[in-house]
């Protein structure tokens, strides 16, 4: 409650200009505060100083009034708060509203800008792109435009722009929000780049995987059959021997024959298409010379229904796999573990070779022929994990996810 000293100040102010103006708190029995305006007027009566007093209760007017400096000071934190540039303007295009992301990026603080009109600020902008969006909101349309150049920085930014309404539905202003959005186009500049290099790596995979298969037939072709025909062609040529020398020509044809059926079989396994893949995982095996290596074939799981082109890449990664052993290992045993858990297919080969350095198996895969087994796991979004030491045999674990 106001003090004594208050209410004398008050009224020697009334004695001394002849009137006085002021608000009063009164705080009722049950505690209830009441704003009161108390308006003092000054005259003389019979040569005395007399004060007459109107008293006129404006409770109302002050929570009316703080209720709007409360919901000012919020809308004023908001703007200010918001990472967004914001400014309204009126239908004459004054600025009515400006917030420190306008300040800042505009270098014009609020108080030089409020009251003036926008194009006198930024005559740049009332004939381009900047002033037609601002005619049209006026009119009531909104705007969207992407990197209007509103500031005087460099980036990109979305601008929106909306008409404001009063209680008939009239326009009678807009308003700006500014977003910069440098960062967001700046990663997707970078996704776009990074998509575009994963597509040239996927298209790299495939052609070396590719040419890697056909080098591999041509020197099946070359190194076996051709070979075979070769010196059955000799053997025809030299009949000398008489029954004896046909019955090495048949037999040379007979191992052509053979040598043809495995090429086909390896390139295209029908069994795998018939049966299934553990069929044709065990065909695989058995087709292997226990003489050369002896292969032990685990599979666990239901392999029926699993994508076509998941079941042909387990089939090439395991015959890849083992031919690897074949060709570079020099193991005498081999054990092939092939698992289909929890949406997953792992595959897991092990031999009792002679080992290698992974470190420089990773800078050299085409030397022990790991390439091709690479390509497919990555185009599968695999993970594929060696470990192999020199004279310790090799372990190589594959983990592929069922789509």
């Amino acid at each position: 409650m106001p003090s004594v000293e208050a209410a004398n100040a008050h009224t020697a102010e009334a004695l001394q200009k002849g009137w006085n103006r002021f608000e009063w708190l009164l705080i009722g029995p049950d505690e209830e505060e009441m704003w009161v305006e108390i308006s003092l007027t000054a005259f003389s009566l019979d040569g005395q100083a007399v004060l007459h007093s109107v008293v006129r209760d404006i409770t109302a007017q002050r929570k009316a009034r703080e209720q709007l400096r409360r919901e000012k000071e919020f809308s004023e934190s908001l703007l200010n708060n918001s990472v967004d540039g914001v400014m309204a303007f009126d239908a004459q295009h004054r600025i009515t509203a400006w917030n420190k992301v306008m300040g800042l990026n505009t270098r014009k603080p609020k108080a030089e800008v409020l009251g003036k009109d926008v194009f006198d600020l930024f005559p740049q902008h009332r004939d381009g792109p900047e002033g037609e969006a601002v005619c049209k909101v006026l009119a009531g349309h909104r705007v969207t435009n992407y990197n209007l150049k509103l500031y005087e920085r460099a980036g990109h930014f979305e601008s929106f722009f909306v008409p404001l309404l009063n209680d008939e539905g009239a326009v009678e202003g807009g308003l700006v929000l500014i977003r910069d959005v440098t960062e967001r186009v700046r990663l997707a500049e970078e996704a776009t780049q990074l998509k575009l290099r994963q597509q040239q790596e996927v298209h790299s995979a495939i052609l070396t995987t590719q040419e890697e298969e056909r080098k591999r037939i041509a020197e099946a072709l070359h190194n076996g059959v051709g070979q075979l025909l070769y010196a059955t062609k000799l053997n025809l040529e030299n009949r000398a021997g008489g029954n004896s020398s046909r019955d090495s020509a048949l037999a040379l044809l007979e191992e052509a024959i053979k040598a043809t059926r495995t090429i086909s079989f390896e390139l295209t396994p029908g069994i795998l298409q018939d049966f299934g893949l553990k069929s044709a995982l065990e065909e695989l095996v058995k087709r292997i010379p226990h003489a050369g290596l002896h292969v032990h074939l685990y599979m666990q799981g239901d392999f029926d229904g699993l994508p076509q082109q998941l079941e042909v890449s387990v089939y090439r990664i395991v015959q890849e796999l083992l031919n690897n052993i074949i060709k570079h290992a020099k193991a005498r045993e081999a054990f092939v573990h092939v698992v289909q858990e929890d949406g997953h297919v792992i595959i897991s080969v092990e031999d009792d070779g002679q080992g290698f350095d992974p470190a420089q198996a990773k800078a050299e895969y085409s030397g022990i022929g790991l390439t091709s087994i690479r390509n497919r796991v990555d185009l599968l979004a695999g993970t594929l994990s060696i470990d192999s030491r020199p004279g310790r045999g090799t372990i190589v674990s594959i983990e592929l996810r069922i789509k």
